[in-house]
């Protein structure tokens, strides 16, 4: 039986998915059990805990051959200091691990988790890595996972409307794509086989890497045999007709724009601070893949397929 950690999010789900699908039993754990329902309806043996509840998480850790621990990575907007969020989930984990007596451990990590400082949200989990790599008698294997194809999703209203896709990212960079989905699966198939003894870690790099502008490229002509940007009202409140998105381009906005427009947003200083990191840590190469691309730092799902199955249908529909 294997443990699910963020059972509710798109690679537990996945990883949830993977498991019950190949005969394995699951005891998938969230915040609430209502996000779990498809999930207990596949067979798993559904358990609602809060990542910071130490004895719910160690009572759900008991008895499993082992666990899939992840930090959710669903960054609360106005949240004050979302490292010590961090850093409370964490040890939260570690001792539900330690007290569980649990021996295999597949940890979501991120590239650029390598480094103590300079990469936002990802410093939080150079520590996480840290800290449960330093359980005695676990063999945990660290995935540090390349930048999410999800994340393009936050653009389909801006790629209607302003045939813009904007991000802090120089438009050349090689960027390691790769889906949530095979991230889940992938930490599904190395927890039911458990190669791996010690502390490992394992970068998944994605189909290949893409820069912005090729990303951009893609998406104009996927959505351009179909694709209007939205309507624009004039002035005497007839609609005006809207320009083809054949053109639609990629806009890098500087490191303190973003930043300002993430404030403009709402988002706390801290998080905005974080998210600004990142832009600054890429285009640097800061944060980059340090293993070799082979067949096993590599996921199947193209930037192509995930333009069309993913991208373009969330774009029709916000026609």
């Amino acid at each position: 039986m294997f443990v699910v950690t963020g059972a509710s999010g798109r690679t537990g789900r996945a990883a949830a998915v993977h498991l019950l699908a190949h005969g394995h039993p699951v005891r998938a754990v969230g915040r609430s059990a209502q996000r779990l329902a498809d999930l207990a309806e596949r067979g798993a043996e559904v358990w609602e805990a809060d990542q910071t509840d130490t004895a719910a998480l160690t009572d759900a850790f008991r008895g499993a051959a082992g666990v899939y621990a992840v930090i959710q990575p669903n960054y609360i907007p106005d949240h004050p200091d979302f490292g010590a969020f961090q850093d409370r989930v964490t040890n939260s984990l570690a001792e539900a691990v330690t007290a569980s007596g649990v021996t295999r451990v597949v940890g979501l990590s991120s590239w650029g988790a390598q480094h103590p400082e300079g990469t936002g949200p990802v410093r939080g989990l150079h520590r996480f890595e840290q800290r449960l790599s330093a359980v005695p008698g676990v063999d945990t294997l660290w995935l540090r996972a390349g930048y999410f194809m999800e994340n393009l999703l936050d653009h389909v209203d801006a790629a209607r409307t302003r045939r813009r896709i904007s991000a802090p990212f120089d438009p050349d960079l090689p960027l390691p794509f790769v889906t949530t989905r095979d991230i889940g699966i992938r930490a599904a198939e190395e927890l039911a086989t458990g190669t791996w003894r010690g502390t490992e870690i394992l970068e998944l790099q994605g189909e290949r890497d893409v820069s912005m502008r090729e990303v951009v490229d893609l998406m104009a002509k996927a959505v351009s045999a179909d694709g209007r940007a939205a309507d624009a009202s004039t002035a005497d409140g007839l609609a005006a007709a809207a320009p083809a998105v054949g053109d639609l381009a990629y806009e890098q906005t500087s490191i303190a724009a973003f930043r300002a427009e993430l404030r403009g947003k709402g988002v706390s200083a801290d998080v905005a601070d974080m998210m600004a990191e990142v832009g600054e840590a890429l285009n640097t190469r800061h944060t980059r893949m340090q293993q070799p691309r082979t067949a096993r730092t590599s996921t199947p799902t193209t930037i192509e397929q995930f333009v069309e199955e993913e991208f373009a249908p969330r774009y029709r529909a916000a026609a």
